[in-house]
């Protein structure tokens, strides 16, 4: 590999021209090795030979046509190594560069860039090195002596100052190794009107507190706090435009909360940054005005969109006009800010209209179900039970919603389009995609499906209509299993309480209300809630009734027992009791059905249950004392107190 080490430089024009003048204002010949310090032509590749330059300026007040114009390396006899290409023109104070090789890859100051394809590039040596210009004439026009200066400097030799000072060695003037095309300030050649530059920077996904906003860079010196930055619509999007001056912009943004400024951390290069020094900072190269993406803090890229369309309604419900018409999203994450979304309808494939609709500012939980609608009331009547799948209604009372079944959609964040439904070019009218009088949905599968056209006409509900709405396919109950609480299924207390629970299946029904009621309330009553509260002695079927569309019902009998009626209910059951002392039997006289009896200690322990057949029962095995006697009357219970002589 042949490096240049420059001793004496000096410049022989040999053609005088008092309106051009072109010179050498730097010359890398020797480009650092160490990993990309080298890499002055920018294409991430670093070669000793491609990454050689010499860098000509135009001193003079008009143009010069540099075609056909050559380089010699006249080290020993002269060889020539590169001719400049036929339409090659440095304006006025403008600059060309000629690299060795590569792909230049940046805008260099406006300057124009040249690369040589050949093998070898510029062959520039280590010593003993004479380089020439030659016009296109062949007549030399400049020369370049040099021989050993320094060993391997790896940087550039340039002016100080850049056109008329001396050649030094670049790192004595600032910490670049090289500025191909520009001046060691950075700053073009060309006199520059300063550029409007609009930074922004999207904080909806940062998670702390934010009291003002800035952004910092070499255009400002790093000040940390002097281009404080603004979110007027309050949609987590903040901006600002500056003047700027210079090409080459290096700068970070950072959050100030109370008295702590969180500045960007970038610990890899990609595809906004650079790596300067020890340090990673948004990087980009300007050469107008320029108005930057809308990236996420500490990310080169677009804050995650979290919401998303679902459905859109066109349904013709009872009250007609608008009422029906519904744009459906759901939150595919977390939104911390929902005023950074927006809709726009493209009316009759006229285009965007922008964003017409702006939610609310609040958060919203992932998988939130979100509706914009016209009329609440109406399209709540209309959705039936599948209303309350809604979790945020949202009333649009602008009237923004009002799409005729054959508009597209937009859905914005930070005022950008994420995503659209149908074509907003073109009249939705016999597309595929039509849904008037009816609906369009977003499958699992995220395909678009679609109702009959017009199926919701002359229908009171969707639920009336041909084409149910998908989230108004409900999942309904299909079985209710009823148990007492702890699988208890009796009650002795006198009023004593049993919990009663339903178990509905599947687990996922949409509607898992049910009813409670029982077969016969004068045995036990049962509330709202399931409780169920004993009145007499006997047996109640407890039943659990769904109130969805299933109609589906579960039972559970409950046995009930210790229920006093008192000693008057002799009469009220017109049944005469009586033991005989002699035979220790007791007869029953009654004009009712009486076949089941229950007889208990007066401590309410069970001593005997059966059937009593002539209404008479022997009671010899009993000893003398009182007890109680349940007697099933009518399929009714009674219960009576004896006394044993």
């Amino acid at each position: 590999m042949k490096k240049i080490l420059l001793l004496l430089l000096f410049v022989l024009f040999i053609e005088a021209n008092s309106q051009a003048q072109l010179i050498i204002n730097e010359v890398l010949y020797d480009p650092s090795n160490v990993l990309l310090e080298g890499d002055a032509n920018g294409d991430g590749v670093y070669s000793q030979t491609q990454d050689e330059f010499i860098e000509f300026v135009n001193t003079g007040t008009s143009s010069i046509d540099l075609s056909g114009y050559q380089i010699w390396d006249d080290t020993l006899v002269g060889t020539l190594v590169y001719t400049i290409p036929n339409g090659t023109v440095i304006p006025s104070q403008g600059a060309l560069v000629v690299f060795g090789g590569g792909s230049p890859i940046g805008l260099f100051g406006g300057a124009r860039i040249l690369a040589d394809a050949g093998i070898d590039g510029l062959s520039l040596n280590n010593s003993l090195e004479v380089i020439v210009i030659k016009n296109n004439l062949g007549n030399t026009i400049l020369v370049f002596n040099s021989d050993a200066l320094s060993n391997n400097p790896n940087e550039s030799y340039t002016r100080n100052p850049d056109i008329t000072g001396s050649f030094v060695q670049h790192a004595s003037i600032n910490t670049s190794k090289f500025t191909p095309g520009t001046k060691t300030n950075g700053s073009s050649f060309i006199p520059q009107i300063a550029r409007q530059i609009s930074f922004k920077v999207d904080l909806n996904a940062y998670s702390g507190i934010i009291d003002s906003v800035f952004v910092s860079g070499n255009f400002n010196q790093w000040c940390s706090n002097c281009n404080a930055m603004l979110d007027v619509n309050k949609d987590g999007l903040w901006e600002l435009t500056l003047p700027i001056m210079g090409d080459s912009l290096e700068y970070l943004f950072s959050v100030k909360s109370g008295n702590n400024l969180t500045q960007e951390v970038f610990t890899s290069v990609s595809t906004c940054t650079k790596s300067v020094g020890n340090s990673i900072y948004r990087y980009a190269i300007v050469n107008s005005d320029t108005s930057f993406n809308k990236s996420c803090f500490e990310s080169c890229n677009s804050c995650q969109a979290n919401l998303e369309l679902k459905g859109i309604t066109d349904f013709i419900t009872p009250l007609g006009g608008s009422s029906g018409k519904s744009i459906y999203m759901v939150a595919t994450g977390n939104i911390k800010n929902l005023s950074a979304y927006g809709i726009g309808i493209a009316n009759n494939g006229n285009g965007t209209n922008g964003q017409e609709y702006r939610f609310p500012n609040m958060s919203v939980s992932s998988g939130s179900q979100i509706v914009v609608i016209r009329d609440s009331a109406a399209l709540a009547a209309y959705m039936s039970s599948c209303w309350s799948n809604f979790t945020h209604v949202f009333v649009d009372s602008f009237g923004v919603i009002n799409q005729n079944g054959n508009d597209a959609v937009e859905l914005f964040r930070v005022g950008d389009v994420i995503e659209t439904f149908g074509d907003i070019n073109l009249n939705g009218t016999g597309q595929p995609w039509e849904y008037t009088g009816s609906w369009a949905f977003k499958n699992s599968s995220n395909t678009w499906t679609y109702g009959e056209l017009n199926c919701t006409d002359s229908t009171t509900t969707i639920f009336d209509a041909d084409c149910i709405f998908p989230i108004c396919n409900l999942i309904l109950v299909s079985s209710i299993e009823v148990n007492g609480e702890g699988n208890v299924s009796t009650i002795s207390q006198k009023a004593g309480t049993l919990k009663m629970i339903a178990t509905i299946l599947p687990v996922d029904a949409h509607n898992k209300n049910i009813s409670w009621s029982v077969d016969n309330t004068t045995i036990a009553e049962i509330s709202l809630d399931g409780i169920l509260t004993a009145k007499a002695n006997g047996e109640v079927v407890v039943k659990a009734t769904a109130q969805d569309e299933s109609r589906v019902f579960g039972t559970k009998i409950i046995s009930i027992s210790g229920q006093s009626t008192g000693l008057n209910s002799i009469q009220k059951s017109n049944i005469s009791l009586f033991p005989n002392p002699i035979v220790n039997t007791l007869y029953i006289q009654s004009d009712l059905d009486i076949n089941e009896y229950k007889l208990y200690s007066i401590q309410g322990k069970l001593i005997e249950s059966g059937n009593i057949e002539s209404n008479q029962k022997d009671l010899s095995f009993l000893q003398s004392g009182v007890y109680v006697l349940d007697l099933k009357i009518n399929n009714n219970w009674v219960q009576y107190k004896i006394i044993k002589n």
